[in-house]
């Protein structure tokens, strides 16, 4: 018996539930979305300003890469303790600390201020917070998919999605109004805003956090027998094909939306011409109809399976990669936005509907958070390593190779959902 499908949980309880995995994926992807932007307009003068623009621009993206290249670690040693004491207090503890880094970073003083020892800081808190988001997304998914019925669980556990979406809409929101003011002003203090407004949203997740109970497919797993010693063995052991085909298709899913949101911005306003402020609110808008499809097409996924809704969520994400950079070149505002609504609303929108809940229906309780932390995060190495791939990439073969890049990441997605088995009860070849 599945123990996601015990104890039916209260309205009240499904609802503190999904508020608290919403307001952590929030905040985690507005962090996100603060720092990519950052990444591509700031970074560079205030924390690398004493090596050539093109170093400077590579070493600004392989900071933004360490974040990445840390989660794998986070999501080992999350979903250890996750798996065996529990969602609930690791939740807490990522939470904290990603937060109160991202905070910090809107206090560093830059290269001008301390010299070389600015971007070393800048690193250092790059990896703890790269190793507190490890755990993230795993502990938000496993809140809502162990709590809600399984009837519903497409729609309930895309909350954990959405906040992906709010927390970009949110974070590019703030970054767009902030990056209005007069360069100088920018540059000098304007950027530390968005990290500061942390604060409040890291008061608020940890308060709904300590209101939640500890899942009940947890604590039934707890009632049948001791946890797992080291659940990434077992993982490793019983679940490594499925880890690698979710690897794939998170890894091709984030190597689009790193392109599209950070190494498009680069280019788009360094080369192109394209006004930083046109290109983050037109990722703005992208969020908001992600907002809306996520959970639509969660909800579907109810109906129809899993499977069938990430195929449709592969199948734009190759059309729409195939698009993307032709209509930035286009010189029109109105076609340089919608590519990145597409790209970035759509196709995105389409492909995170259903992870939150299909992804954890893959593997046991016992070792369910490791499996699905370490196989999501080994998915953002590869797409957080992307900006600095394509920034030499692109210095070698022009912008035509970023598109193929772009297009093949596409087809991986396909390929992966294609391959990963049905998990809805009662549609065909469902497993469990």
């Amino acid at each position: 018996m599945d123990a996601t499908a015990s104890r039916p949980a209260s309205r009240r309880t499904l609802r503190d539930v999904v508020l608290a995995s919403l307001i952590g994926t929030t905040v985690e992807w507005y962090d996100f979305s603060i720092f990519s932007a950052s990444s591509a307009l700031v970074f560079r003068t205030t924390f690398f300003p004493a090596v050539a623009p093109n170093l400077g621009i590579l070493l600004t993206f392989l900071t933004y890469a360490v974040g990445f290249a840390a989660r794998p670690i986070g999501a080992v040693l999350c979903g250890h303790l996750g798996d065996r004491i529990g969602r609930k207090p690791v939740l807490l503890l990522t939470f904290l600390v990603m937060g109160l880094a991202t905070v910090l970073m809107g206090t560093l003083p830059t290269y001008a201020m301390i010299g070389p020892a600015a971007p070393i800081l800048l690193v250092t808190l790059r990896c703890i917070q790269g190793v507190a988001l490890g755990g993230e997304f795993g502990g938000a998914a496993l809140l809502t998919s162990e709590t809600a019925p399984p009837d519903r669980r497409g729609l309930f556990a895309s909350s954990a999605m959405v906040g992906l979406s709010a927390g970009i809409l949110l974070g590019s929101g703030v970054f767009a109004v902030c990056a209005w003011l007069p360069s100088a002003a920018f540059l000098s203090w304007g950027w530390r805003i968005p990290f500061l407004l942390s604060l409040p949203l890291v008061g608020l997740g940890v308060w709904m956090r300590t209101r939640i109970a500890e899942t009940p497919a947890f604590q039934q797993s707890r009632l049948e027998g001791p946890p797992p010693a080291a659940p990434l063995l077992e993982v490793l052991r019983h679940s490594l094909k499925r880890l690698l085909l979710v690897f794939g298709a998170r890894a091709g899913e984030t190597t689009q939306f790193n392109i599209s949101a950070t190494f498009a911005l680069h280019y788009a306003t360094q080369n192109l011409g394209v006004k930083p402020g046109l290109f983050l609110s037109a990722i703005s808008v992208a969020n908001l109809v992600s907002l809306i499809l996520i959970p639509a097409f969660g909800a579907l996924s109810d109906r129809i399976g899993r499977r069938p809704v990430a195929r449709i969520g592969g199948a734009s994400a190759l059309l729409f990669g195939f698009l993307f950079f032709p209509l930035l070149h286009s010189g029109s505002s109105w076609l340089i936005a919608l590519s990145v609504v597409l790209m970035i609303g759509v196709s995105s929108g389409l492909t995170n509907a259903v992870p939150g809940s299909w992804f954890p229906e893959l593997f046991p309780v016992a070792y369910r958070y490791t499996g699905i932390s370490v196989a999501y995060q080994m998915g953002t190495v590869a797409g957080g390593l992307t900006p600095a791939i394509l920034s030499l990439l692109f210095d070698s073969y022009g912008v035509t190779a970023v598109a193929a890049y772009l297009t093949a990441a596409g087809l991986l997605i396909t390929v992966c959902v294609s391959l990963l088995p049905e998990t809805l009860a009662g549609h065909p070849g469902a497993i469990g």
